[in-house]
């Protein structure tokens, strides 16, 4: 009976010195992490700490493991700490932020995880406090940024603003690579699992010591290779997936002639993620015995800077645009305004002195100056609304073959030309659904441009045609032509070809008529050739009903 006695005494002795070797072995791992780790009894006293626990509170390890969490913060009352307690037993976690008071008096934010964790049918948890300043500083920039820039932006910022906040919870469930474990060895693969990154521990001999799930499936690792535990093997595969492999390489040998050296990178895949990779040393003590490598899928983010970005870069354009357009604009205006304030002062100071003649001649100047602003301000204000979207498309039905016939009526009666004008209309086109006072100012543009960019006594052609559910329009004149290296900027705004010398015009007409054929959903073409003449083609779908 005695000989038995001591056979069992033997076997618990022989499980105590496995279990403090097991906590040995996971004390390396903890050792070099930034975030401070507490264990506690379930009575909330302290059994283990770490380096980053005591720096965070100003208290010693002895100091700490003689003390309980109602001791450090008077936050967790044993009445709190209970509270807490259930929670994490019910669901496993609890994390919440606070602000923390150090033992000298200086206050920052963190953010705190309570785990529990059930070992050897034993109860424990795991805090995990981590400083959070330099987040809520980043979370502040970015509201402040967010108010500056537009509203096309907006949108975009907050999905940023709500991606770093991801960032920062993610960032504190990294208990895996992060937790000093006080009991064996399965404890730390539980918390190794349980973390959003995926995590990979290597030895200096090559050998993968251990790895947790989220690492296997970033990489899609193969049983064949988990089960080896060879990293050049997961090299390998590793290297069969990346876009830059030359890169990749250089630096994983850099990393093997110098263990003691901390990298970080980013490895962008072929199917399109991106990983964020970070190495580090691992260490027994004062002796590096292999590297951890921690890894985070930073797809969504990257997105998000480069629309970030893009939109930016849209909103400078736009903003030299508008600049562009402003001086432009004051400077078609100056030259009737001149016009109008040379013939006004001429007539104001030589009025008796001047011929019935010169007179009318002066007035005739004026009319067409006015008319000129008239048209240019028109003009501009339609491609303003059009720019901003203010122009809305609102079909009705139409007659377009009377509406044809009104527009050259009036082109005729408010314009002295002494061209012919041939209108031609084939198919059913009595009643189709457009935008009548979006149509008007293209035809009448169109028009205008032929009539003036013609010779005298030539032919203008108006082609009707509609069907296959479209409905187009050809004008075609006999005019001076475009260039052809011209024609691709022809409707940007003020834009004039070099061969229309001193025919009157300031450029804004096809740039309004391409607006309004883009809010008909629309095409327009051109074929041209210098001293031949000009067609104009404007394709628009036919809408069975009007959109209301």
């Amino acid at each position: 009976m005695v000989f038995g006695n001591c056979i069992l005494k033997q076997r618990n002795f022989q499980v105590t010195l496995q279990r403090q070797k097991n906590l040995q072995l996971t004390k390396p791992v903890m050792a070099p992490m930034a975030n401070a780790v507490f264990w506690v009894k379930p009575n909330a006293d302290f059994i283990y700490v770490n380096d980053a626990a005591c720096s965070l509170v100003g208290y010693s390890r002895e100091e700490l493991l003689s003390m309980s969490m109602h001791d450090i913060n008077p936050d967790f009352s044993p009445e709190v700490w209970s509270n807490h307690w259930k929670t994490i037993k019910k669901q496993g976690s609890l994390y919440f932020e606070f602000l923390h008071w150090t033992r000298e008096g200086q206050s920052f934010p963190v953010a705190i995880t309570l785990i529990y964790i059930e070992c050897d049918r034993r109860e424990y948890g795991c805090i995990l406090i981590r400083n959070i300043s330099k987040c809520k500083q980043t979370s502040t920039a970015l509201h402040t940024t967010n108010q500056v820039l537009e509203s096309r932006v907006q949108e975009l910022l907050a999905e940023l603003s709500h991606a770093n906040e991801q960032l920062c919870r993610e960032k504190a469930l990294r208990q895996q690579t992060e937790t000093e474990l006080e009991k064996s060895p399965s404890l730390l693969q539980a918390t190794l699992d349980s973390t959003a990154d995926g995590v990979v521990a290597i030895s200096c001999k090559g050998d993968i010591v251990s790895f947790n799930q989220k690492f296997v499936q970033m990489w899609q690792i193969p049983d064949s290779i988990i089960v080896s535990r060879n990293h050049n093997e997961c090299l390998a595969f590793y290297k069969n997936q990346l876009k830059d492999t030359e890169t990749f390489c250089r630096r994983i040998q850099e990393l093997n002639n110098q263990l003691d050296v901390e990298s970080y990178d980013t490895l962008e895949l072929k199917d399109g993620r991106v990983f964020e990779r970070y190495c580090q040393p691992l260490r027994c003590g004062e002796q590096i015995i292999g590297t951890v490598w921690t890894f985070r899928e930073i797809t969504k983010h990257k997105q998000a800077e480069k629309e970030i970005r893009f939109a930016l870069e849209q909103e400078k354009q736009l903003a030299q645009h508008r600049a562009q357009f402003v001086s432009m604009v004051s400077h078609e205006f100056r030259t009737p305004l001149n016009i109008i304030s040379f013939s006004t002062s001429s007539l104001k100071r030589y009025y008796h002195h001047l011929s019935e003649e010169k007179k009318l001649r002066y007035l005739q100047r004026l009319e067409t100056a006015v008319e000129q602003l008239s048209q240019l301000m028109d003009e501009v204000l339609m491609l303003g609304k059009a720019e901003v979207g203010k122009l809305k498309f609102e079909p009705e039905p139409l007659n377009l073959i009377q509406f044809c016939h009104d527009i050259l009526a009036q082109l005729n009666l408010s314009q002295s030309h002494h061209h012919a004008v041939t209108f031609v209309s084939r198919g059913d086109c009595r009643t189709v659904c457009v935008d009548k006072k979006l149509l008007q100012p293209i035809l009448t543009n169109l028009l205008s441009n032929a009539i003036k960019y013609s010779p005298v006594d030539s032919t203008v052609d108006v082609v009707l045609s509609c069907q296959d559910k479209k409905v187009i329009f050809q004008i075609k004149d006999r005019g001076i032509g475009i260039p052809k290296a011209e024609q691709q900027r022809l409707f940007e705004p003020f834009y004039r070809a070099e061969n229309v010398g001193d025919i009157p015009g300031n450029g804004l007409g096809l740039a309004l008529v391409k607006k309004l054929v883009d809010l008909h959903n629309g095409q327009i073409t051109v074929a041209s050739e210098v001293g031949v003449g000009t067609t104009f083609t404007i394709t628009l779908p036919i809408i069975k009903q009007p959109i209301r």
